[in-house]
């Protein structure tokens, strides 16, 4: 797997596989700088990695030392050329790849027909290498109570003893990320309406982290985590609020609901979420949208209404609900 969300999503298909094989072990095959996010997974047997870096020749190193392992089954929920080159390496008969919905998300994106089904969905469509269709089990990932505790003492550092939210204004795509403006009238909203704190999460590259509101009870930790440790504020807080991130995904997978800010991309790209008090806020009203996979194409119209209609109004109004309740 090569993307945060669909190792996230994926975690769900393990849990049936157990489910369908108790006595097996499982192993998982993960690109290294994602690796962390499956650690203490308690139905992963062993993570094996790859180095992206290492090109072909290192993939078919990987592809050579797992023939050896005689699989039972291999199943290739991601299907791009990488795991195509490495199925050559395993028996036909124990090999099960995925089938991509590409050319309904071709004529989704550059027609703007859809022919999907309206119940689709990434976990859907990785059980249909199970033939199931009903009862998917929900995203899971773990953090260990060490890890847990660290996380304690470092938020205590900061001043964070209580309750707080989770804001994770970034994206990949910046076609993806919701306005500086409307993150700041939320954030306002938030501080006078709860006694919540906030924690705003990021990476280095995340230069919208910089422009948001600051206040005594903002804590602003862009770049100042790891993973792992991120992973565990996001178990920590009581709710997550951003774009359709890999962040929020993992949220979700340690039972923290969010409040999921969808602008180019929906359910037919792998946007959705899993937690009944979770909500996604989107304007699926649009006839340009979807426009992309991952959000990556740029808008071609005069401005990216799928974000612009959007305000913090609704996100508020969405997000009291769920605090209410």
């Amino acid at each position: 797997m090569s993307s945060i969300g669909d190792i996230v999503l994926s975690t769900s298909f393990i849990e049936s596989v157990k489910n369908k094989f108790p006595n097996s072990q499982i192993d998982f095959l993960i690109k290294e700088e994602f690796s962390d996010i499956v650690h203490h997974h308690p139905l992963i047997d062993n993570i094996i990695t790859y180095n992206k870096q290492s090109g072909i020749n290192g993939l078919i190193s990987v592809g050579k030392a797992l023939k050896h392992k005689n699989y039972d089954a291999v199943y290739d929920i991601h299907n791009v050329f990488r795991t195509k080159l490495l199925s050559f390496f395993f028996k036909v008969s124990s090999f099960k790849q995925i089938r991509k919905p590409r050319l309904k998300r071709w004529l989704l994106f550059y027609t703007y027909q859809n022919f999907f089904k309206k119940d689709f969905s990434h976990i859907k469509m990785y059980h249909s290498l199970l033939d199931m269709t009903e009862n998917l089990p929900k995203t899971k990932l773990s953090v260990s109570n060490s890890e847990i505790e660290e996380t304690k003492q470092y938020l205590s550092s900061n001043g964070v003893n209580e309750k707080f939210i989770t804001i994770v204004p970034g994206a990949a795509w910046k076609q993806k990320q919701w306005s500086v403006e409307n993150y700041n009238n939320l954030i306002d909203r938030i501080l006078n309406t709860f006694s919540f704190k906030i924690i705003i999460l990021g990476s280095k590259k995340d230069i919208i982290c910089d422009q948001l509101s600051t206040h005594d009870r903002i804590i602003n930790l862009k770049g100042e985590t790891t993973l792992r440790m991120a992973m565990s504020i996001l178990k920590l807080s009581n709710h997550t609020i951003g774009s359709d991130t890999g962040l929020l995904h993992i949220s979700e997978a340690l039972d923290t609901p969010v409040t999921m800010i969808l602008g180019p991309t929906s359910k037919e790209t792998g946007a959705n979420v899993v937690l009944n008090n979770s909500r996604i806020v989107e304007n699926d009203s649009l006839w340009c949208k979807p426009c992309s996979q991952n959000g990556s194409r740029k808008c071609y119209r005069r401005e990216q209404y799928c974000l612009s209609t959007i305000d913090s109004n609704i996100v508020f109004n969405s997000l009291n609900q769920v605090v209410k309740s």
